[in-house]
């Protein structure tokens, strides 16, 4: 399964592409959410304030693990980081085309050299791949689908699915809801049983996210792993500021964003 070559020149390109501006995500004990990557609620904490408070609120029925690969300098009082510039820039309608590779690129990456280690939690490899639907486009046109089409295993047309917008979309943005989407009829079996990969360029609040992996587990599905490429920090928030300031190293698509380390399979 794991092709060596090719992860690699993945490895190569992602340092030569975003290596000057993305850092990897950081798992530290203590320091950073067991869930998004963001920094604890309180020194020891397990989990941010949100995280926890969702994980209280919805238990089980959030996704099972939420894997971001890299921050972003977000909120840079000053010139906008270019960190920032690419996550938001890839999916505005003239979206730059290094910005869409880049992001591609990072998820073609991360599935293809860490799948083993997304897959160990759930002891199997996911078996359906969707995304996080846009409100304003949700369907597979836009950009986030572009993404969940890279991932490298088990993404043939017949283990996708997209998902519906619910009624719950328009209400509270920040608030997980179990009605804000809202899986098919015709995609049931799709979801049934399965470890569904979910994808997503950015993790702001994450309530997006989980909303989707909500759905996912109502609908049947076993097992759910949110894949963000992202996970947004604000620069103008001194505990954001101070993980962002601590990570200096290029972004190294050979650092396991599950474990936080160089992925024994490499």
């Amino acid at each position: 399964m794991n092709d060596p070559q090719l992860n690699e020149t993945l490895r190569n390109a992602l340092l030569d592409r975003v290596g000057g501006f993305f850092r990897n995500t950081v798992r530290r004990n203590g320091e950073t959410c067991s869930v998004c990557t963001g920094p604890v609620a309180s020194p020891g904490a397990k989990d941010c304030g949100v995280c926890a408070l969702r994980r209280a609120e919805f238990g089980n029925r959030l996704a099972d693990q939420v894997v971001p690969l890299t921050y972003v300098r977000g909120n840079q009082q000053q010139k906008k980081h270019q960190s920032a510039h690419t996550v938001l820039s890839y999916k505005r309608p003239s979206a730059a085309e290094k910005s869409v590779k880049d992001l591609c690129l990072m998820i073609m990456a991360a599935t293809s050299i860490h799948a083993s280690c997304i897959a160990a939690l759930m002891n199997r490899m996911w078996q359906s791949v969707t995304f996080v639907p846009s409100v304003n486009n949700p369907g597979p046109s836009h950009p986030v689908a572009q993404l969940a089409r890279q991932v490298a295993f088990n993404n043939d047309a017949d283990n996708r699915l997209t998902l519906d917008l619910g009624p719950g979309i328009e209400l509270d943005p920040r608030a997980v809801r179990s009605d804000r989407f809202v899986v098919p009829e015709h995609y049931r079996d799709r979801v049934a049983g399965k470890h569904v990969l979910l994808v997503e360029d950015t993790w702001t609040s994450g309530a997006k996210v989980q909303s989707a992996a909500v759905a996912l587990r109502e609908a049947g599905a076993d097992h759910v792993t949110a894949l963000c490429a992202a996970r947004w920090c604000r620069h103008d928030w001194e505990s954001h500021r101070w993980l962002l300031d601590s990570r200096t190293e290029p972004y190294d698509a050979y650092v396991c964003p599950v474990s936080d380390d160089i992925c024994s399979a490499n």
